[in-house]
């Protein structure tokens, strides 16, 4: 039986390996969010409890693997679309495109500020052998943010 640790190394191992950023820059452009929509088979509406930047902690000798992972802890608060029994989930990413990071940047820093703070998220799993898998960010993947009023630019 493998630790929380140590299955947090094999999910950070194989989302960098799995998307790497050569992989990332070269796909096509996401379908539209509405066809994004339409394909999720779990979505729910949820706030950005925690969000984190920090080091993989992997050794590359590849100059162009990224080397920062992004870790967004989800608390849920309905099931948009689908089933889904849990009350949180995390989502693992590298902070290249696709991904919605600025969106999930603001939706931390309000965290707390009700109304406003929560938006919709499909939860695509990504598996691994041995039962394991996690949530990606780096996916064409339906979102939908609420439209906030951030002043004048």
């Amino acid at each position: 039986m493998l630790n929380a640790q140590a299955r947090l190394l094999c999910t950070a191992v194989l989302v960098l390996s799995a998307i790497g950023l050569r992989q990332t820059a070269a796909m096509a452009p996401c379908p539209s969010q509405k066809e994004l929509l339409a394909k999720a088979e779990i979505v729910v509406e949820a706030r950005v409890r925690s969000l984190s930047i920090s080091p993989s902690g992997l050794i590359t000798t590849d100059k162009d693997f990224p080397g920062q992972l992004v870790r967004a802890e989800l608390e849920i608060k309905k099931v948009v679309k689908g089933k889904f029994a849990a009350k949180e989930a995390i989502v693992y990413g590298i902070p290249f495109p696709p991904g919605p990071f600025t969106e999930l940047t603001t939706m931390a820093l309000i965290y707390g500020y009700e109304g406003h703070d929560t938006f919709e998220w499909e939860l695509s799993q990504a598996d691994m052998d041995h039962g394991i898998g996690w949530f990606r960010i780096n996916d064409c993947i339906y979102h939908k943010f609420p439209e906030l009023d951030v002043g004048p630019r």
